[in-house]
C-alpha cells in the first residue's frame, strides 16, 4: 500500500460524495445550494456498505474538514461537503492532510544520508517510483475517481446475471 488506511478509507468516502455531488449537479435548481451536504446519518450508511468502521470514517471525515479538504456543518441536520469543485481535489489532497508526504522523501532502505551522491541500493529506482506516485496524486481527481467508480459499475453484471 502506498497511504494508510485512513487515505484509503477517505479516498472511498470522498469518491462517493463526488458522485453524489456529480448527481445533485445533474438536477439541482439555480437556487439550490451549490454544494451537496451529506448527512452525517448518510456518511454512516455509507460506511457500513463500503465496510468501513463508522467511528474511524468520522475522525477522518473531521481531520479532512479542518484541512479544508470538506466543509462540515454541525447540529441535527448536519453533514459534509467538498469544499471545492470535485475536479479541484486531488488524492495529493488527501494524502496531504492524513499522511505525512515527507515519508516519500525518505531513503528507501532507511539510511540517514541518501541522495545523488552517495545513493543506497534503491535510490535511483526509488527517486523515479516516488516522483511517479506523487504526480498521479497530484492529477488524479475526485472526478477521475468516481468516472472510474461509475464506469465500473455500469459494465458490472448484475446479480442475477442479466
Amino acid at each position: 500500500m502506498i497511504y494508510s488506511s485512513s487515505c484509503e478509507y477517505a479516498i472511498r468516502a470522498l469518491t462517493y460524495l463526488a458522485r453524489e455531488q456529480k448527481e445533485y449537479e445533474r438536477r439541482r435548481k439555480p437556487e439550490d445550494p451549490v454544494y451537496v451536504s451529506i448527512p452525517k446519518s448518510t456518511i454512516a450508511e455509507e460506511a457500513d456498505e463500503e465496510r468501513l468502521p463508522e467511528h474511524f470514517l468520522a475522525k477522518i471525515m473531521q481531520t479532512l474538514a479542518r484541512s479544508g479538504v470538506l466543509g462540515s456543518q454541525k447540529g441535527p441536520k448536519g453533514g459534509f461537503s467538498l469544499a471545492r469543485p470535485s475536479d479541484e481535489i486531488t488524492l495529493y489532497d488527501i494524502v496531504e492532510a492524513l499522511d505525512d508526504l515527507s515519508n516519500y522523501n525518505h531513503c528507501a532502505v532507511g539510511l540517514a544520508e541518501c541522495n545523488d551522491e552517495v545513493p543506497c541500493p534503491l535510490h535511483n529506482m526509488w527517486v523515479g517510483v516516488r516522483t511517479a506516485v506523487l504526480d498521479y496524486f497530484r492529477r488524479t481527481t475526485l472526478v477521475d475517481l468516481a468516472t472510474a467508480v461509475e464506469e465500473k459499475k455500469a459494465i458490472r453484471p448484475t446479480p442475477s446475471g442479466n
